[in-house]
């Protein structure tokens, strides 16, 4: 498995993570996506090992409007 951390400019509602979580969740090959309660900012994101997600994730953040940066890989 291989996992992002995502940082997200922008505070969201916990209505607004829940559909970020599931909008994440239906990128193919994207096992997991964890929001710690501790950093309102951070999203981890698990993929299978063969996929090359990154890139998608970062459009599909950009699409809906947010800031993303990748904070490590």
């Amino acid at each position: 498995m291989n996992s992002i951390t995502v940082y997200i400019d922008e505070s969201l509602t916990s209505r607004e993570i829940t559909k970020l979580k599931q909008d994440i969740m239906a990128i193919p090959h994207v096992t997991d996506v964890e929001h710690p309660l501790h950093d309102e900012h951070d999203l981890t994101v698990d993929y299978e090992p063969h996929a090359t997600l990154p890139g998608l994730v970062l459009k599909t953040l950009r699409s809906r409007g947010f800031h993303p940066d990748i904070t490590s890989a």
